[in-house]
């Protein structure tokens, strides 16, 4: 049983399917509603660490995360994923001025230099060839994913069941021990009035901040995990240009990341998707001061960006992790265990693979074997839709007189 069908839930579920285990996903809302569909789609490999000069073993584990999404996004890999859409291979570093010698140094180490090479004014990206550009700019071979159409994709496996349920009615019920055998009871509604109880030989919760509840109904403490609150911004109009990237500066995390997205293949309603230091330190200011500062931060950065018929919006995103000593963000991903179930959080899109590989380890522990359950009575029971995009939803645009 795993419970909350995010990148994280969905990923697991098609690998233990594939072993041919009998899997069911809970999901009280949408599928990949909050984190996984608030994100930018991109798949890290390691580039970050550039900022910091740090080689870690984190680092290290992230950079092997890029070839095993591309295995399964060419259908591949460990799972297939070849109906996902990817809206680019690559992305952008780029900035105003020379990057730091630090940076460039790191950049062409060999650990690198596969992955991150400097490009000449012919080939910049056509946002960064304005004769009002002087700065520097490298391509990364770091792809970009369309987030709904992944998780449609994820969600689409055969041998597994994702089901709608009530969230106040979820109740786990554990035996005495969890190496007794006898599993846990997991009790979940429709909210319609159905009910259903199954026993399940090993519980993974992957509900992001609905872990919190979960992890006081098993009996562990809800400070397990952690809330850090992003401010994103969103722009819409007549764009010119797709851009995904990240704009840096000295400091440890880039100053802009901005993707691109469509709207419904509509270039006029094209919708800049804007996070990194904007959204860090966004979370002190109220909306409109955070897109007022989104603005000055394009105007500052693109003044070549024409204003006129931009409409703005801003909301507020909790990323939701595994508990680390003073708030620090997580290397890798988290993994907290109770007699009731598996408690995991991926801490990045990308590391969805690895946090799989971890999990099936400690499921292997707990169900040694492996064994195909009926799922026919739950033929009938409501799927959850996929969520939408943040630009889709019904949203408070703001504009700006000239």
């Amino acid at each position: 049983m795993i419970i909350g069908a995010g990148v994280a839930g969905l990923w697991l579920m098609r690998r233990l399917a594939a072993q041919g285990r009998s899997v069911v996903v809970l999901e009280s809302r949408k599928i990949g509603c909050g984190q996984t569909v608030a994100s930018q789609g991109i798949i890290h490999g390691g580039t970050k660490y550039a900022l910091t000069n740090r080689l870690t073993g984190a680092s290290e584990s992230i950079r092997e995360m890029p070839a095993r999404w591309s295995a399964a996004l060419r259908g591949e890999g460990e799972i297939d994923l070849s109906g996902a859409r990817v809206l680019a291979d690559h992305q952008y570093l780029w900035s105003q001025r020379s990057l730091p010698s630090r940076m460039t140094t790191f950049f062409a180490a060999s650990v690198m230099q596969t992955r991150v090479r400097a490009l000449d004014r012919a080939h910049h990206p056509t946002l960064l060839a304005h004769e009002g550009f002087s700065g520097s700019v490298y391509r990364v071979e770091e792809m970009v994913l369309d987030a709904p159409s992944l998780l449609a994709e994820l969600a689409a496996a055969p041998g597994a069941a994702v089901l709608r349920i009530d969230e106040s009615q979820l109740k786990l019920e554990s035996a005495a021990g969890h190496d007794s055998g006898d599993g846990v009871t997991v009790h979940f509604s429709d909210g319609a009035g159905r009910r259903a109880a199954l026993r399940a030989g090993a519980v993974v919760c992957t509900a992001g901040a609905g872990n919190g509840a979960l992890l006081a109904q098993s009996g562990s403490k809800p400070q397990a995990m952690q809330r850090r609150p992003l401010h994103m911004v969103l722009v819409r109009g007549p764009l010119e240009h797709r851009i995904y990237g990240h704009c840096l500066e000295a400091g440890s995390r880039p100053r802009l990341t901005i993707s691109s997205h469509d709207w419904d293949g509509q270039a006029e309603r094209r919708v800049w998707y804007l996070g990194g230091e904007l959204a860090e330190q966004g979370v002190r200011r109220s909306r409109i001061e955070q897109i007022e500062w989104a603005r000055r931060e394009i105007a500052s950065l693109l003044p070549w960006v024409d204003p006129a018929r931009l409409e703005w919006d801003a909301f507020l995103i909790d990323r939701v992790e595994g508990a680390q000593a003073k708030r620090a963000r997580p290397d890798e991903p988290v993994i907290v265990e109770s007699p009731a179930a598996l408690f995991a959080w991926p801490t990045k899109l990308a590391f969805a693979p690895l946090l799989a590989d971890r999990l099936i380890a400690r499921v292997n522990e707990r169900v040694a074997r492996t064994a195909a359950g009926e799922l026919e009575s739950l033929a009938h029971w409501p799927r959850p839709e996929v969520a939408q995009p943040p630009w889709k939803e019904q949203r408070q645009w703001h504009t700006f007189e000239r």
